[in-house]
């Protein structure tokens, strides 16, 4: 279960870190698993080489009772179908320690649509750190609280409306020069002073880029229309993370 406090960060933000959620002895030995088909192979493993270590364990199992438990809290437990499968591994972003880290201006997106005829909670995205993801370590970049300028543009579109994440990432750039600016280089310009150090109040909302950073067993749980983008690794060692798409069911 999460806490009322826990429930307000998550609307809030759109973000909710829950330190230390998973099966300590389902991460270490995913881990370890993962890190010998890594180092079998002289090339970067794509995630769908690496799937079939994670699919081979059951997902509550691999994420825990308190994980299963918040998304009861937050979609209902009637509402949705825990996965047959243990999740996705998100790509292991070789280590470049010598490379420069920056906030992405690009590839920002949703995974889930945020369809103007939606009236509940269409899921949440979960993110689970098998090893330590040291901040420029890869870990993935959100915006938190963008998620409620998503929710009051999709509903001043009207039903009709499709959501879909480049629908969404135009409609920002109209509607929010922070976003907008966030797409773009300037140069001399921190980046990370302007986007992550500080959050922006834009229009009502309080925006802010912030990197998904953990420790082993650390879950986080994520709004669907909360935008987010991959991230260079400047660490000494590849991200180890999974990733699993909840879907709330419809009605």
């Amino acid at each position: 279960m999460i806490s009322a406090e826990e429930r307000a960060t998550f609307e809030r933000d759109g973000v909710l870190a829950l330190r230390g959620a998973a099966d300590e002895v389902s991460v270490r030995e995913l881990r370890a698993a993962l890190q010998a088909r890594l180092a079998e192979s002289s090339v970067p493993l794509t995630p769908s080489r690496l799937s079939g270590i994670a699919r081979a364990r059951e997902f509550a199992a691999t994420w825990g009772p308190r994980v299963v438990g918040a998304i009861d809290d937050l979609l209902g437990p009637s509402r949705w179908e825990v996965p047959k499968a243990g999740s996705q591994v998100l790509f292991a972003n070789p280590p470049t320690p010598e490379a420069r880290w920056d906030v992405p201006h690009s590839v920002w997106h949703l995974d889930y649509p945020a369809p103007g005829a939606a009236r509940t909670l269409p899921g949440v995205q979960l993110f689970l750190c098998l090893d330590r993801v040291a901040p420029r370590g890869g870990g993935t970049v959100v915006i938190t609280g963008i998620h409620r300028a998503v929710d009051a543009i999709r509903l001043r579109a009207g039903d009709a409306w499709p959501g879909r994440s480049l629908d969404v990432r135009r409609a920002l750039r109209r509607e929010l020069p922070w976003f907008r600016e966030l797409g773009s280089v300037r140069p001399g310009e921190d980046r990370i002073a302007r986007f992550m150090r500080a959050p922006s109040e834009t229009d009502g909302e309080s925006l802010a880029v912030v990197e998904l950073t953990g420790e082993p067993g650390d879950v986080y749980l994520m709004h669907p229309w909360t935008l987010h983008a991959p991230a260079p690794s400047c660490s000494d060692r590849p991200r180890l993370v999974l990733t699993e798409r909840i879907r709330a069911r419809e009605g």
